[in-house]
């Protein structure tokens, strides 16, 4: 077998991901790993073995990093124009992130294992959004603590009578969506739909009915 070089396992893992967004997961190769690393294909297979197996890490490896920014992300204040900065860089036309994970989208239909792991990070990155938006809502409901507790009850954790999982829901769908046009549609203004998309949730915080 063939013994580890310098390199290391998580330096093997970025290249992947570099050959994915440049040539498709579906041609990936340890071989193609190795030459974009430097390295020999032997490396590749010391540490993965199987192109599988080389994938699933790569796949675990997107869902960590997200996850650790979905962590950070719970102990900050939550504020909407910088999230919407954030989700305006994510959406760039040369996107890394967004032309990787939906490479690993597509790849996941036809493979279980995939699909389960972006399943859970979906769970994850919605479940941190829920917590953020009853941040905001919580504001929004404090003037109707005054009418009662029967009303307070109706109108907890309510946005325009919906609640904060499924604007959640709603969000992630609407910036995946606004990535997935921004990477294929050169007519796409992304500084024209984020400042307008800010002005959109302003006044939806601001709006008082539920």
């Amino acid at each position: 077998m063939a013994k580890p070089n310098v390199v290391s396992k998580q330096e093997l893992i970025e290249a992947a991901k570099a050959c994915i967004v440049e040539n498709g997961l579906e041609k990936l190769t340890l071989k193609m790993v190795a030459d974009k690393a430097n390295v020999s294909q032997g490396t590749v297979y010391y540490h993965f073995h199987t192109k599988n197996q080389l994938m699933m890490d790569v796949v675990k490896d997107v869902c960590l990093r997200s996850w650790e920014e979905m962590s950070h992300a719970q102990t900050v204040e939550f504020a909407v124009p910088e999230a919407l900065n954030a989700a305006k860089e994510r959406c760039r036309p040369d996107s890394f992130f967004h032309r990787l994970f939906l490479s690993l989208v597509v790849f996941s239909f036809n493979n279980e294992e995939i699909k389960q792991e972006l399943g859970q990070l979906l769970l994850f990155e919605n479940k941190v959004l829920s917590e953020k938006i009853q941040e905001l809502m919580a504001d929004k409901h404090a003037d109707s603590r005054m009418q009662g507790p029967a009303v307070q009850s109706v109108q907890e954790n309510r946005l325009m009578g919906v609640s904060s999982g499924t604007w959640a829901v709603i969000i992630n769908a609407l910036i995946d969506g606004l990535a997935v046009q921004s990477l294929v549609s050169p007519e796409f203004d992304r500084d024209k739909v984020f400042a307008e998309l800010g002005v959109f949730f302003q006044q939806l915080l601001e709006n008082k009915s539920v």
